[in-house]
This record gives structure tokens, C-alpha cells and sequence, in this order.
């Protein structure tokens, strides 16, 4: 990157730390020991605090290498809105805190400092040389593209110490990804037997929010191109959306789930296709790490206490090991997870067609129950497991797809998304993952006679088509 700019001289004269805290699916500052860390030691010798968010910092490297035919572009317009009303959260959060949070790539380029040419990465690049950043924080992640971004940007700077902690998963480490049980069956019966964490004696415990923050490098108080200004959306793209992104709704609904009867119930309800209280719903604030799996964990284990322990409350329980199976699925098998065979030996027997593809996408294939899901993921950016489950089916089974295609536009249009559980399920579908069974098939009118026997969802969703 140059000379050593007299910035840089000028903080390692002064021994003054500038620590860059780098978001990426740690969107809060409740239970986020990187932003703890990372204020503990900018606060050192009068430091400054840099907390930062890169928008598609992995796929701009990707677009320069090897980018992938499935991939698609554009993120759906409720993902969109979702990380949004995230980002306007957290940055009112640290604002709180004496801080604020800067974004790139800037929306506004149009200054002489920042041409529009200039991609996320340079960005990022430019804004580290310019402060004399000594320290970067990140929170561990099982994103294999997100990872490989660091690994460029650290060998970019190799004279910056690089601080990693684990904040998005129920353990910080397992003993060796290379003992991975193969099935998620293997693996949860071994977390219960030697941590089961729902019965243990002491609830998990959770970092303190700071007190207050560092603040911004002098030169960045009171005007920054680099502050973040949110975006704003038309009355259009508000259609039937229930989820509102951030930190502030995450608890809001964490508060009232576990204040109603449906915790108590939810075995028996979460198979529905279009009740909001019927599923958890905490997905989407878990995928972006507005909300802590340990602080919904904790708050699980109050509830089994104060009012009922059952099988509903287990299930609960049950899923988020699903959750963390495949998180670290993913960290085992890095860039397998996007494989056309996966992790198997043997390829699937299915391909591309882009008539049959754009008929799922759109919602207008021969199945009822899948095009009334898919209008359903395209109006709102969520679809409910069982939902996922079918049209994935149908996807590779009736429509003999290439199931990454799938895989992608679920990235592309899911609020919820997460690279492992998204990716890792695909395969487990596609008969290429963790499923020790092999490819599994859903009968389409079986299923709609079980979850839509009035056909109120499809009658529903039928005519709620929403084009980007």
C-alpha cells in the first residue's frame, strides 16, 4: 500500500492504538465480545475506535476471481430492508455509545476522495491507511468467502494485529472439526450427552454491553463521507412484512415469544405455512447476529423453568443444535458447501434449464403449494422449514435442477439467510450432505392435503405476486 503514511508515525509515536471493529453477522452490542474486546483496548493510551460495516466485502473479491455461474447479483428487496432496519439500529445503539457506525462502500461517491469506480474493498483498504488502524477485530464466522476476504485483507496488512472471538455460535470451539459426526443424529446426541447446555446447572454466560465507547479519529468527528445514511423504501416494498431488522425488535420479540403460550406449543404448530406465532421466527435476527443464540438460550431455559419443560420447549432447544450443526458443517467443508456434489462421491443427476428455473422463481409451475410458497418468499423475504422443504423438493425432484441454483436464490431473497444452514440444508435435500439417508422427495399433494387441506394459504399467495 506505499510508504508508511505520517498518520501511521505519528499514532506509533504516540503509542495510541486505532482499532478497526469490523461487523459482519454480529449486527448488536448486547453479548458481542468483539465490540467489548475491541473498546477495551482502543480505550488504551487515549485509542480510537473505528466500528465499520463493508457491504459485499467476499463478493467483491469473488466478482475479481472466480465468480459463480448460479450466483445472483441483486439482493432481494426484504433482505434488503431487513439488514437496513438492522444497520439504522445498531448505528442508533453506538451512537448511545459515544460512536457511530461507518459504512462502505459509501452511497454518496460523488467526492473527489471517493470515485464511484472505487469497490468495497479499496474502501476498506483506503480507510485503514488513512487512520493508521493497528488492530482489526472480527467475529469468528463460517462464512468460507467471508473468511477468505480476511485472509486477503490480512496478508494486504500484515503489520496489524488481528483479533478474532466467537460470538454467533452456543460453543466457541469444538474439539476438531475433523471429528465431525457425519449426521446431524451423531452429532446432537453427542452434545447431549457431554454438554447438554438446556440442563446445565448455570445459564451461558453473556458479555456485557460497554459503558461507553472510544471514539472516532479525531479528523472523523462531526463529518465523514463514511457515516452511515440509511435507505429509504416505498410503501410497495412494506407488503405483508411482519420482520423489522435490528438489535431493539430482536429483543422486542424475544420479550413477547416467551411472555405467550407458544413455546409451549410449538412441536405441534411450527409446520404451519403462514402463522406468524406458530414458529419461533427468530431466525432472521439470529442469521445477521442482532440477536445472541445464548441470550435466546438462556431465556429458553427461564422459560422451561417458570412455566413449562415439554417436548415443544425441547424442540426449541432441537433446532438450535440444528443451527450449530451446520455451522460447523460449514467450517468443516469450507468451499465443499458449495459444490455441485457436495460432500459426496457421487454428482447428482440433475442440471440447469433456465424455462424450468425461472418458472419456480416466479411461481408458476404446476404445483399450487410451490407457487403460492414462492410468492410468498418474494412478498416478504420468509417462507416457513416446511415450506422450504417443499419447494426444494420440488425443485430437484420434479424440476431436476441444479439444487445450487436454489441454494442462491434462497441467499438472493431470504432475510433469514445463512450461508451454512441455507447452504448445509440444500445439500442435506439434494441427497449430497449430511443426510446419511440420501436424497429426500415430498410428496407435493400429500403435503398440500397435510399443511393446506382448505388451500386458505394458496388461495392466499396465489395472487400476491410481487416483481422486483
Amino acid at each position: 500500500m506505499g510508504n508508511q503514511p505520517a498518520a501511521r508515525l505519528s499514532q506509533t509515536l504516540m503509542g495510541r492504538k486505532v482499532v478497526l471493529m469490523l461487523f459482519h453477522n454480529d449486527l448488536r452490542i448486547n453479548d458481542n465480545a468483539t465490540l467489548l474486546k475491541a473498546a477495551e483496548i482502543a480505550s488504551t493510551n487515549n485509542g480510537r475506535l473505528l466500528c465499520v460495516y463493508v457491504s459485499d466485502l467476499a463478493d467483491t473479491l469473488t466478482k475479481q476471481t472466480n465468480k459463480t455461474p448460479y450466483y445472483f447479483d441483486e439482493m432481494g428487496r426484504s433482505r434488503k430492508q431487513f439488514l437496513v432496519e438492522s444497520l439504522v439500529d445498531l448505528n442508533e445503539s453506538l451512537q448511545r455509545l459515544s460512536n457511530r457506525l461507518l459504512y462502505l462502500p459509501t452511497d454518496d461517491l460523488s467526492t473527489d476522495k471517493l470515485p464511484s469506480t472505487i469497490d468495497a474493498f479499496t474502501q476498506l483498504c483506503q480507510l485503514i491507511e488513512q487512520h493508521a488502524v493497528t488492530d482489526i477485530y472480527i467475529s469468528q464466522t463460517a462464512d468460507y468467502h467471508q473468511n477468505q476476504a480476511y485472509k486477503v485483507l490480512q496478508h494486504q496488512f500484515p503489520q496489524i494485529s488481528w483479533h478474532r472471538y466467537s460470538n454467533n455460535t452456543l460453543f466457541a470451539v469444538m474439539s476438531s472439526t475433523k471429528d465431525l459426526p457425519k449426521s446431524f443424529t451423531q452429532f446432537r446426541k453427542q452434545i447431549e450427552a457431554n454438554h447438554d447446555l438446556l440442563n446445565a446447572e448455570n445459564n451461558l454466560t453473556i458479555t456485557p454491553m460497554p459503558k461507553s465507547l472510544p471514539p472516532l479519529p479525531d479528523d472523523m468527528i462531526g463529518n465523514s463521507v463514511f457515516f452511515y445514511k440509511a435507505q429509504t423504501f416505498d410503501k410497495h416494498a412494506q407488503h405483508e412484512r411482519c420482520f423489522k431488522g435490528g438489535e431493539s425488535s430482536a429483543i422486542s420479540h424475544l420479550n413477547s415469544y416467551f411472555k405467550s403460550e407458544a413455546p409451549s406449543t410449538y412441536k405441534v404448530t411450527r409446520n404451519d405455512l403462514d402463522n406468524w406465532k406458530h414458529s419461533t421466527k427468530f431466525s432472521a435476527w439470529l442469521a445477521n447476529g442482532s440477536l445472541s443464540v445464548k441470550v435466546l438460550l438462556n431465556r429458553l431455559r427461564q422459560y422451561e423453568c417458570e412455566v413449562i419443560a415439554n417436548d415443544s420447549t425441547y424442540w426449541i432447544w432441537f433446532e438450535l443444535l440444528w443451527r450449530e450443526y451446520f455451522y460447523w458443517y460449514a467450517l468443516t467443508h469450507l468451499q465443499k458447501l458449495f459444490w455441485f456434489r457436495g460432500i459426496s462421491q457421487d454428482a447428482p443427476s440433475t442440471c440447469f434449464n433456465k424455462e424450468r428455473l425461472e418458472q419456480w422463481q416466479t411461481g408458476t409451475t404446476s404445483y399450487p403449494i410451490v407457487n403460492a410458497c414462492m410468492h410468498q418468499l418474494k412478498a416478504t423475504g420468509y417462507m416457513s422449514n416446511r415450506g422450504r422443504q417443499i419447494v426444494a423438493s420440488c425443485f430437484i425432484h420434479e424440476l431436476g435442477l441444479d439444487w445450487r441454483y436454489g441454494a442462491s436464490y434462497f441467499e438472493q431473497h431470504l432475510i433469514d439467510y445463512d450461508v451454512a444452514s441455507n447452504w448445509g440444508n440444500w445439500q442435506y435435500l439434494a441427497g449430497v450432505g449430511a443426510d446419511p439417508r440420501g436424497c429426500r422427495q415430498f410428496n407435493l399433494k400429500k403435503q398440500t392435503q397435510q399443511y393446506d387441506p382448505n388451500g386458505d394459504f394458496i388461495n392466499k399467495w396465489q395472487g400476491n405476486k410481487i416483481s422486483e
